[in-house]
């Protein structure tokens, strides 16, 4: 009897693996059908236009782990960029209560989460999440730069030159972008004294800041300091020359104001050679047309004309031809020719961006486009100055 029982015992042991195994089997089985009836789910979601649930449902379905989480990213990043940031931020969210992710892998996915927030304009999560995050030195540069993206959004120039400052540090080229936030905070100020101290503070970070040059210069003009103004405003000529044209109104109103004609004629011959300044030249051909007449006044603008076509110079060169022609059929073919040309003036853009090609008639200097600060710049050549 004791013979038999040891004979059976393997048996036992083959017939205990056989069921365990048609367990395991029967489990793997029941849940891959689990699964399947949840995707169906899903889908049916879907098609019925309830995306929202089928959502929920299929990052439930994707378990984290290793293998899942870059899908995850994916899936996440995804959403946001396509403008669905409500299921972005559920992503994000299913991400960072999960307790089986690294504690470096929470921070990611708690910084895509700050980027969601700022996407949706809740602003005040994503300030504390990037606040947060900018302690760990893997993301500090990242956040500081989505901070200062944020503080512009919300107009907090205090908080976004600090954060700005911050990024000086590593990154030179901001220099130029703290010198644009200081100009934003002097256009606040109601006392014209502040306004100067945070205009010279912004030359101080960018020493060739036309934005901060053309407000001092305005400043110092309307508080009689037409010298200083003068200076400051001529200036731009060699700081950035693309500008000076911005800057003619006011510096010729200074040299008025100082009666010094001469020298507004050798400042605008300076700038006809050194910019080539359509503005410069038609501005100085009403000079030589005053001083010399109207035939030395053509002359001088053929010339410019030859060396710098614009469609600004045309108009002026045919203002001129006008005034000289006989009255008659000739002058009135001439005026209709010129309006032509002053409406194809009024309908090209007079500003481009450098760094996205945006183009308008208005001069922003934080591109409405692609958020570049002092990029957009007076367009140069026929259609230009």
């Amino acid at each position: 009897m004791l013979e038999l029982l040891f004979l059976l015992l393997p048996v036992a042991a083959a017939y205990g693996w056989f069921m365990g195994r048609n367990s395991v089997r029967n489990e793997g089985r029941r849940e891959q059908e689990q699964f399947s009836r949840q995707y169906v789910t899903g889908l049916n979601l879907l098609l019925s236009d309830q995306p929202d649930k089928a959502v929920d449902l299929f990052i439930e379905l994707l378990d984290v782990d290793s293998d899942t989480l870059e899908t995850h990213w994916a899936l996440g990043k995804l959403f946001r960029r396509r403008g669905e940031v409500d299921r972005a931020i559920k992503v994000h969210q299913n991400l960072t209560s999960r307790p089986n992710i690294s504690e470096q892998e929470r921070r990611e996915a708690m910084f895509e989460l700050g980027l969601d927030y700022l996407a949706a304009g809740i602003y005040d999560r994503a300030e504390d999440m990037l606040l947060a995050l900018q302690q760990d030195k893997a993301f500090r540069e990242a956040c500081q730069r989505h901070l200062l993206e944020l503080y512009e959004a919300t107009h907090e120039w205090d908080k976004a030159i600090k954060v700005a400052l911050k990024l000086t540090r590593t990154d030179s080229s901001a220099e130029r972008v703290v010198a644009q936030l200081y100009c934003e905070l002097a256009e606040k100020q109601e006392n014209p004294e502040l306004a100067g101290k945070y205009y010279s503070k912004a030359r101080k970070h960018d020493p060739g800041c036309a934005r901060a040059a053309l407000a001092l210069g305005r400043l110092w003009f309307n508080q009689g300091h037409y010298r200083k103004a003068q200076h400051i405003l001529a200036g731009i000529l060699n700081d950035d020359p693309a500008f000076i044209a911005e800057a003619l109104p006011l510096i010729k109103a200074c040299f008025e104001a100082l009666d010094d004609e001469a020298g507004l004629i050798h400042f605008l011959h300076d700038c006809v050679k050194t910019s080539q300044s359509t503005s410069a030249a038609v501005l100085l051909s009403e000079l030589i047309a005053r001083e010399n007449g109207i035939e030395a006044a053509e002359k001088f603008v053929q010339t410019t004309l030859i060396k710098h076509p614009t469609m600004k110079g045309f108009h002026q060169l045919m203002a001129f031809h006008i005034r000289a022609a006989d009255v008659g059929k000739a002058r009135d073919s001439l005026r209709m020719l010129q309006k032509l040309v002053q409406q194809q003036l009024q309908q090209r853009p007079k500003y481009r961006c450098r760094h996205c090609g945006f183009a308008g008639s208005t001069l922003y200097w934080h591109c409405p486009s692609c958020r570049s600060w002092g990029e957009i710049k007076p367009i140069i050549g026929l259609d230009g100055e």
